[in-house]
C-alpha cells in the first residue's frame, strides 16, 4: 500500500493525517507532488494563520464548486470530489490536491500587496498569461477565459485565474510552500 493510500485510510480529518512527522519531512528529499510536498503547503499555510476547511457546508452551494479562498476570513476551503459538504473528510483524489494547490495560489496572490489575507489578490508571475499558455496550452486557458467571462470576471481575475490553473497544473506544492513563506512571511 503506498503511502499516500496509507494516509487517506486514516480518515484524514482536516487534514490532520498528511500531517506525518514533520521533523521526518524536513530530514528528507521531499519529491515534488508527494504527499510530504502537499504537507509542507499544509504547514505553511496554517503557519500564515488560514484555517483549512474540508467539505464546508458551502461546498453544497453551488454546483460545480471545488474549493475557495477566503482571505478576509482566513479559511481555504476544498470540497473533495467524493465528499459530502458538511460531511468528514474522505480519500483525497488528484483533483482535490489540485485544488489545494489552486487555492494556496490565491492565498499566496493575497500576500502579494496589501496586507495579508485582506483578499487583495495580485499575480506572482509576471506574465500569468504567458506562464498559462506554457503549461495548459491554449485550449486550456480559453475554457478558464470562457468560464469566467461568463460569469461576469474582469482582466485582473482572468489573469489570477490562469497563474492558480496554471501552477495547480504543475503540481509543485514544496515550491508553493517556499514561496508562500516568502511573500506571506515579508508582509506582516
Amino acid at each position: 500500500m503506498t503511502l499516500f493510500k496509507t494516509i487517506a485510510a486514516t480518515a484524514l480529518t482536516g487534514l490532520a493525517a498528511l500531517g506525518f512527522a514533520s521533523a521526518s519531512v524536513a530530514t528528507t528529499t521531499i519529491v515534488e507532488g508527494s504527499p510530504e510536498a502537499h504537507e509542507l503547503l499544509v504547514q505553511e499555510i496554517r503557519s500564515n494563520g488560514v484555517k483549512i476547511v474540508i467539505n464546508d457546508p458551502f461546498c453544497g452551494k453551488e454546483e460545480g464548486l471545488m474549493g475557495f479562498y477566503a482571505g478576509n476570513e482566513r479559511k481555504l476551503v476544498v470540497c473533495q470530489d467524493n465528499g459530502v459538504p458538511g460531511g468528514p473528510v474522505v480519500a483525497w483524489t488528484a483533483n482535490d490536491l489540485d485544488t489545494l494547490r489552486h487555492e494556496a495560489q490565491h492565498m499566496i496572490q493575497d500576500c502579494k500587496v496589501g496586507t495579508n489575507h485582506d483578499h487583495q489578490l495580485s499575480p506572482i508571475y509576471h506574465s500569468p498569461s504567458a506562464f498559462a499558455q506554457e503549461v495548459l496550452g491554449p485550449e486550456g486557458v480559453q475554457r478558464i477565459t470562457a468560464t469566467y467571462r461568463e460569469n461576469g470576471a474582469s482582466d485582473l481575475v482572468l489573469l489570477l485565474e490562469y497563474e492558480a490553473f496554471a501552477v495547480a497544473a504543475k503540481n509543485i506544492p514544496g515550491d508553493q510552500a517556499r514561496d508562500m513563506s516568502l511573500v506571506c512571511g515579508r508582509n506582516q
